[in-house]
């Protein structure tokens, strides 16, 4: 199916390293999930075999990737290189909504995300 809609995508936790919810999308090559974290929710440091580009839209998350951590907000994106060490966390009062753009990969997505569907 070419067409989608994120209001009619059933949401759940798409990885145990997050206390997000969302949807995903898996192409042939690339996936993209969009994420809810609710305020004070975090995803656990990880890395991945992959690229990972974020694209916040609403709410605030702090980041750090490798070693630079930033706060980031609606309209700014992070780039995560493959191998690199990150993690995120919701500072706000907002829920965190974000677009997750990742090539697949050996590891991703885990098994856990294909046990569930998109």
């Amino acid at each position: 199916m070419p067409f989608y809609r994120w209001d009619d995508m059933k949401k759940r936790n798409i990885v145990s390293t997050t206390d997000s919810e969302g949807s995903m999308i898996l192409g042939a090559f690339t996936t993209l999930t969009r994420q809810e974290q609710p305020p004070g929710k975090a995803t656990r440091p990880h890395s991945h075999g992959c690229e990972q580009i974020i694209h916040i839209l609403e709410g605030t998350g702090w980041f750090r990737v490798g070693e630079e951590e930033k706060t980031l907000g609606a309209g700014e994106v992070v780039h995560i290189p493959l191998g690199v060490e990150h993690e995120l966390k919701n500072p706000g009062r907002d829920v965190l909504v974000y677009l997750s753009f990742k090539n697949r990969s050996e590891d991703w997505p885990p098994k856990e995300a294909l046990a569930g569907g998109g």
